[in-house]
């Protein structure tokens, strides 16, 4: 699974990722990811229109995109 998040993040593809919260609920989001370490996904969340940080572990799906991105700078 995080194989598709590492190609996305070499290619600049969006992904889509369903995941549980911290209160345990099932949330989608159309993510641009920019960095992935051991434990955390770093990308753009366009449903919140910004930054954010997900932890790995949370992650229960992800389907690669044909979206390209390019990276948002502040």
């Amino acid at each position: 699974m995080f194989q598709d998040l590492r190609l996305a993040i070499r290619k600049n593809k969006r992904v889509k990722i369903v995941y549980k919260n911290s209160q345990q609920d099932i949330r989608y989001r159309r993510v641009d990811p920019y960095k992935m370490t051991d434990k955390k996904l770093y990308g753009y969340c366009h449903l919140r229109d910004q930054k954010m940080i997900f932890n790995l572990e949370s992650i229960l799906s992800i389907q690669l995109t044909d979206e390209e991105y390019t990276i948002q700078t502040d």
